[in-house]
């Protein structure tokens, strides 16, 4: 017996998707044959307690076979089998499933960074002073600046801790290795979205008339017109120097009210006239234009600026980012990590955490519309 046997036993018990591409064959073949009928949590706890000497013969002494399981830091040495490891790396194939189970338009809009550390990091955007200078004769080059305009971002860290208590251990429910980390990872994917859209929405600083990048108005309504009207807001944007930016709107970003809407003006040829008794088609100049992309947190009453009405016009957050995401050693999933509990509380502990920062970026990247007057 050993840990990858005991892994790949955990995984087909809890039927993952592709447990085949994982694990070699032999491997699969000793752990369907060893726990045909699936493996329990006292069975694998069992198992790394006899790997590691424990000699008792059932799960009755419960505290000394999470000893054995989970040997310390000094006996570690000596153990064959890491259930602590086994149990990481378990839980991470169900983190994931939790973490990528919530909303991710986040994904689609941001730029992503990747920082070393939880200091204050600064970017310069190169807009304006980035355009080539013709070489003399002679064929010296000028030396160009990064500009003066700075964008700082910082991660931080966001985790919480939940348990696998001794009456799951002694109910023998396997299931618990599988909802204590889903949940964990759809904490995590949760808490991303919740600090992502409550700085991206706070914005009546960023999206203001003074930026050129936000329309008010009964003409900003969600149409034809209101998109047209967004777009040559977008493309008269200017650098530092007033000439344009030269860079394209990419994505409309709308609420779910409006997701309808918006996917009428990406994919419709024309669209009806419904202002007057006599209804007509109107050619859509939009179609296939811009990607969109829906939040329901646009809308949603516990984020300062939310509207049903509102919606963007954005870069392609690889060009000009309006918001970006920063993440530690560039990991964009979180970190699962497992023990037995402390001595004050019976089971076994799962801890995830993840390290991020979010900050808005360049105002030029989008362009607002409120949608009413």
């Amino acid at each position: 017996m050993n840990a990858q046997v005991l892994e790949a036993a955990c995984l087909l018990t809890g039927r993952v998707d592709n447990v085949e591409a994982m694990f070699d064959e032999r491997t699969l073949d000793v752990a369907t044959e060893r726990f045909r009928g699936g493996l329990g949590l006292q069975e694998l706890l069992l198992e790394a307690a006899w790997a590691n000497g424990y000699t008792g013969r059932n799960f009755r002494d419960s505290r000394a076979v999470l000893r054995a399981a989970f040997p310390s830091v000094v006996e570690a040495g000596y153990s064959t089998i890491d259930i602590g490891g086994i149990l990481s790396n378990v839980a991470n194939k169900f983190l994931l499933d939790g973490f990528f189970s919530v909303e991710r338009t986040w994904r689609n809009i941001t730029a992503v960074r990747n920082v070393s550390d939880f200091k204050t990091v600064t970017s310069y955007r190169l807009v304006g002073k980035d355009q080539y200078e013709q070489v003399a004769p002679g064929g010296e080059l000028k030396s160009g600046t990064l500009g003066e305009e700075k964008y700082t971002n910082q991660a931080d860290t966001y985790g919480l801790m939940l348990s696998i208590d001794r009456r799951d251990i002694i109910n023998d429910d396997l299931d618990a290795i599988t909802t204590v980390p889903r949940k964990l990872g759809r904490g995590s994917g949760l808490k991303i979205n919740d600090i992502f859209w409550s700085t991206f929405m706070n914005n009546s600083s960023f999206f203001t008339a003074g930026n050129n990048n936000y329309l008010t108005g009964a003409t900003t309504a969600l149409s034809i017109d209101g998109l047209t009207s967004a777009e040559v807001a977008f493309l008269d944007q200017v650098d530092g120097d007033g000439k344009p930016i030269g860079i394209m709107p990419a994505i409309l970003l709308v609420p779910t009210a409006l997701s309808a809407v918006g996917s009428q003006l990406f994919k419709s040829m024309e669209l009806r006239d419904t202002t007057s008794n006599t209804k007509y088609p109107v050619s859509n100049p939009h179609q296939g234009k811009f990607r969109v992309e829906v939040s329901r947190y646009l809308s949603n009453s516990q984020y300062t600026g939310n509207s049903s009405k509102a919606w963007y016009l954005l870069a392609e957050a690889s060009d000009l980012p309006v918001i970006e995401v920063a993440f530690l050693n560039g990991q964009e999933s979180p970190t699962i990590e497992t023990a037995q509990a402390d001595f004050n509380k019976l089971g076994i502990q799962m801890r995830g955490y993840h390290d991020f920062g979010v900050a808005l970026q360049d105002p030029r990247g989008g362009v607002k519309a409120k949608g009413e007057a």
